[in-house]
């Protein structure tokens, strides 16, 4: 990702109501579906601002593998984490086998998925989980997955296609971020018309005024209850849990 997005980040996580439901609703998956056994051990590729690493250690050890050496830093020095510096699929710097490995937000960003999942795949245990999110619907390319550094956006066929040519059985796959999809679009749409989608471009978002941030956070918690009973159809995000194949 590009240097603006890594330090926009670290503010953002504790704030932002995107990142606060994301994250709430992943250790709630975490918790249900993880294997049963305490304490377990898990891997977080890609942790970036590494919140979720954090707070992941409530189910047992966890180590963070980040490629960017600032970020990596950080995350040991100011949130406690074992974050190690490495990359996908050849660099991973762990030993043995893992319980459970996070993957967010990470996929997108990889050129050719394939071989990264297998390498995970080869770190989870045979009753393991891998937790996948990804960005959905190229519609909503924009600036953003720009300045990201974005390889592309999902729909739920592609994501399955990637994963299970990994070497994953999918039990569950859903997008998300599905109630405030049209107010995302909007605005995404707008900044695509109003200056297009330059080639490079810096990290933009912002938590919105205190009370929009609050009622989208609403909005979001109502999304995460439904997200227990159903399959969300569409939204900007996809969410997936994986076991091997």
């Amino acid at each position: 990702m590009d240097r603006s997005a890594y330090d926009a980040l670290f503010a953002l996580e504790k704030n932002h109501f995107w990142r606060v439901a994301r994250r709430t609703m992943l250790l709630e998956i975490l918790g249900e579906t993880l294997p049963a056994r305490r304490p377990a051990r898990l891997l977080d590729v890609g942790g970036a601002c590494a919140l979720i690493s954090r707070e992941m250690q409530r189910f047992g050890e966890v180590i963070m593998v980040e490629p960017d050496a600032e970020t990596a830093a950080f995350a040991r020095r100011e949130l406690g984490c074992d974050a190690r510096v490495g990359a996908l699929p050849d660099a991973l710097p762990v030993e043995g086998t893992f319980d459970g490995i996070t993957l967010l937000d990470v996929l997108e960003h990889i050129d050719d998925e394939v071989p990264a999942l297998r390498a995970l795949k080869r770190l989870l245990r045979p009753d393991g989980l891998l937790l996948v999110t990804v960005p959905a619907l190229p519609f909503l390319w924009s600036s953003h997955d720009v300045a990201v550094h974005h390889r592309r956006r999902y729909v739920r066929r592609t994501l399955l296609e990637a994963l299970r040519e990994g070497g994953f059985e999918v039990e569950r796959v859903s997008y998300f971020t599905s109630l405030l999809l049209p107010v995302l679009a909007a605005q995404r749409i707008a900044d695509r018309l109003r200056r297009g989608v330059p080639d490079e471009a810096r990290y933009q978002v912002a938590p919105p005024p205190a009370p929009i941030n609050a009622a989208f956070g609403a909005v979001m918690d109502l999304e995460r209850a439904l997200l227990r009973r159903f399959d969300m159809p569409i939204g900007s995000s996809l969410v997936a849990i994986c076991r091997h194949a």
